[in-house]
């Protein structure tokens, strides 16, 4: 038997945001995959120096980007009440960092990550060509302007870049435990 490696766009105003849904969704899948059935001990070890951010911490950053750039950054607005709710952390710490999340369980931060897909997909479908290319000014400061199309492009790239992060994490919390 062989597998299909296609792109199946995901339902969108054209093919070609479908397509860019159909990456996103993919990049999650393969998320969800690597912190399937983890438990609790991995999902809040921060390394064994414990300086690193731990899988959960990483979930709840990779939720929160999303929900930052479509709302601040595309729709430029503040979050409404139900997608400010799911965040009682702030992005990052005193020091600037990715702040530590800490004794959440993996279905809170898997529901999390479903909630906010879920609304950044459906503003993503329902938007027409011109909105998808339609660049944004700068907000709060922030020296870009910036498109739908390429914040989705760093969306994908920004969770791929965790998911490899979780992976390492999975795979040295295996070494030390079975020491």
């Amino acid at each position: 038997m062989t597998t299909e490696l296609k792109i199946n766009p995901l339902p969108a105003a054209t093919p070609e945001i479908g397509r860019w849904l159909w990456a996103l969704a993919e990049v999650r899948q393969r998320t969800l995959r690597q912190v399937r059935d983890i438990d609790q001990r991995l999902l809040d070890w921060r390394g064994s120096d414990d300086a690193e951010n731990s899988v959960g911490s990483l979930l709840y950053h990779i939720a929160l980007v999303e929900m930052s750039w479509l709302y601040l950054d595309l729709l430029q607005q503040e979050f409404p009440p139900e997608v400010n709710d799911l965040f009682p952390l702030p992005m990052a710490d005193d020091a600037g960092k990715v702040s530590h999340v800490p004794d959440l369980s993996l279905e809170e931060h898997l529901q999390r990550l479903n909630t906010t897909r879920e609304i950044a997909l459906s503003r993503f479908q329902q938007m027409t060509p011109v909105e998808w290319h339609r660049l944004r000014p700068p907000v709060n400061d922030q020296p870009y302007e910036t498109t739908p199309e390429w914040a989705v492009f760093h969306l994908i790239e920004h969770e791929a870049g965790h998911a490899f992060q979780i992976s390492s994490l999975k795979a040295r919390w295996q070494r030390l435990v079975s020491n």
